[in-house]
């Protein structure tokens, strides 16, 4: 029990800092800086000078960690409109190379020929996996691999191109 008007003023200035020292402290522990540069590097495809952050997270995927850190251990979130809240998404993509399909067809009697053939560019289906069955039909049609996706986003909007690997 709090025995004066001293003690509770004493009780509630030492409250009042804790929590402001929590509120404007880094978050505990933060990623390391080869982590957290992820965040910088990943949406270029890792240009030169970015060897240390893709490392970085190679070892993150080989501990079954996500294969960014999250973005709070690294910085602290400003206000919104700043142009600098980020976030990812990562997953697998089944990988379908490029390939050819008949765009038109001549008929002649009772056969169908192809007079014209349209090249489809190699293509990523993000959050599913290639399979294969029994008969070796393949799921989707044509995937030949899985492979891994990240992306990152700056106020929600892609920031570069997805990176596979």
């Amino acid at each position: 029990m709090i025995k004066t008007k001293k003690q509770a003023g004493k009780l509630l200035v030492g409250l009042s800092l804790f929590t402001v020292a929590l509120t404007f402290n880094a978050p505990a522990q933060a990623a390391s800086q080869d982590e957290c540069s992820i965040w910088l590097c990943l949406p270029s495809g890792f240009p030169g000078g970015c060897g240390a952050a893709k490392s970085a997270m190679k070892k993150r995927i080989k501990k079954l960690k996500p294969p960014l850190p999250s973005f709070t251990s690294c910085a602290v979130n400003p206000p919104s409109g700043s142009g600098s809240h980020m976030s990812s998404q990562h997953g697998y993509a089944a990988f379908i190379p490029s390939h050819q399909v008949c765009s038109q067809y001549r008929y002649g009697g009772d056969r169908r020929r192809c007079v014209s053939w349209e090249t489809i560019p190699d293509q990523y289906i993000k959050g599913t996996r290639c399979r294969r069955d029994r008969d070796g039909y393949r799921t989707p049609k044509g995937c030949t691999r899985t492979e891994r996706f990240a992306e990152v986003y700056i106020e929600n909007e892609l920031a570069g191109p997805t990176y596979y690997w």
